[in-house]
């Protein structure tokens, strides 16, 4: 912290400045101005009561106070100048509002992006506003058009805030395109009505929910609207859009991708990945004591995922060599595995058996050409339905234990399931043929029955 000495009058310049745009007579301790600064919104400007001087004292003041106070008229004018505690004042004095009834998007310092219509701009959602963008409601022709897009890839959540509703804004073509580490959008149901929903989501990567409590669609231009979204899914049954969906999937119930906040059904496992290679999943929040933790994310359990990439740190997958399923996954009420280990370098796969009401295998393992054994020994294959390349390009895979009883659903299904598994062989020493890779060798391998699996 720095040391040095700042005369009251610096203090008293600054607490006058806030009375003047405030409009009020109150005394400020240096530790409240910050709040005090944030809160001014130019109704009462001019309207104020000087204070005297104060006599000179001593004492020790945090650095903080004034780096608060600074950080507060930067929240206010939107710039990044850096002030001296001499410079405050007048930039407390210099500041002007955007007043008038307008559609605004306010970057907050939470990382939230919110959107709302007021007199004077404010913002509902809690956090200091860092920057005010004005928002043409006519539409953008481009996302380098629009004037946040300066800052998209700061906006970890977005919240529309009802205000919006009143507008009847019609065109939010590229609103949220490249929205690259955000997370979640709130108040979706502020857009309904809107017709122009051109790249509205495109490359939002991140993405795993739009909330809403209804939605009026009436959308007719969406083209790539949910393409590179493949973490993004509906809060009614898993639906995840494909790079090609169009609007019709923007909807609440079955098949659609909008969330109602009251009734998400959707679960979310956690993905601890570990220096040692280990990707450990769990309901819990803790990761493993006794290891490093070097990455970390979630996944939901019953997503209908369709792209690869969608398990938890997959930028470090060149590192994940081995994956674990903690004890307490088996409370899910369904798990799909569709595309989460596609391509890795698997080694080792251990915890198959937490798995309770296992719906989905599709391309769960597909390239995994390093992965040799897997041991499926108390799994309950009685909900497993889809084996769709369940196991292709698994070259390396030599055994595949399951318990005796081992039997799948007559609804099971699954075209190319062991396709290039050339090395398996099944516990009554039926090899591999490329004649037969599908659903139907996923079965134990004894007499009268050629299968691939080997009982244990």
């Amino acid at each position: 912290m720095a040391v040095g000495t700042i005369s009251t009058r610096i203090l008293t310049d600054i607490a006058n400045a806030i009375r003047y745009q405030a409009g009020v007579a109150t005394l400020y301790k240096p530790r409240e101005m910050a709040a005090a600064v944030a809160a001014l919104d130019g109704t009462d400007a001019g309207n104020y009561q000087a204070q005297q001087y104060m006599a000179l004292e001593s004492g020790v003041l945090s650095e903080s106070v004034f780096s608060d106070i600074a950080d507060a008229i930067r929240g206010q004018n939107g710039l990044s100048t850096l002030y001296a505690p001499g410079d405050m004042a007048q930039a407390i004095l210099d500041l002007t509002w955007d007043v008038g009834y307008k559609v605004r998007a306010l970057l907050l310092s939470d990382g939230t992006l919110e959107f709302n219509y007021y007199d004077r701009r404010r913002a509902i959602h809690s956090g200091t506003i860092q920057q005010v963008f004005e928002v043409d409601t006519s539409g953008y022709s481009s996302a380098s058009a629009r004037s946040w897009d300066s800052v998209k890839l700061q906006v970890q959540k977005v919240y529309i805030d009802s205000s919006i509703a009143s507008v009847g804004i019609t065109n939010c073509a590229y609103w949220f395109n490249a929205f690259s580490a955000c997370t979640e959008i709130r108040g979706f149901e502020n857009l309904s009505g809107i017709t122009n929903a051109t790249q509205m989501f495109t490359s939002c990567s991140a993405l795993e929910s739009i909330y809403a409590t209804s939605f009026t669609n009436a959308i007719t231009s969406s083209t790539s609207i949910f393409y590179g979204c493949s973490h993004l899914v509906g809060g009614t049954d898993g639906f995840v859009p494909t790079s090609s969906s169009g609007a019709s999937v923007c909807k609440l119930g079955a098949g659609g991708v909008l969330t109602d906040p009251d009734n998400d059904t959707r679960e979310w496992a956690n993905g601890f990945l570990y220096t040692d290679g280990l990707i450990e999943f769990a309901k819990s929040t803790t990761p493993d004591a006794t290891r490093e933790l070097y990455d970390s994310g979630r996944i939901c359990v019953n997503a209908k995922y369709q792209a690869v990439g969608v398990v938890p740190c997959y930028s470090h997958r060149s590192t994940i060599t081995a994956a674990s399923f903690r004890a307490d996954m088996a409370s899910f009420s369904k798990v799909n595995l569709a595309f989460w280990f596609y391509g890795l370098s698997l080694r080792t796969v251990s915890g198959m058996s937490n798995l309770a009401h296992l719906q989905s295998m599709r391309y769960a393992f597909n390239g995994c050409s390093l992965l040799a054994e897997l041991d499926l020994r108390g799994l309950d294959p009685s909900t497993l339905t889809d084996l769709f390349y369940a196991f292709a390009g698994c070259s390396a895979l030599t055994t595949i234990y399951a318990d005796s009883t081992w039997a799948l659903p007559s609804t099971a299904s699954g075209s190319g399931t062991f396709y290039n598994c050339r090395s398996l062989v099944g516990g009554n020493g039926t090899a591999y043929s490329t004649s037969a890779y599908g659903y139907a060798r996923m079965v134990i391998d004894r007499a009268g029955q050629a299968g691939y699996l080997t009982a244990a």
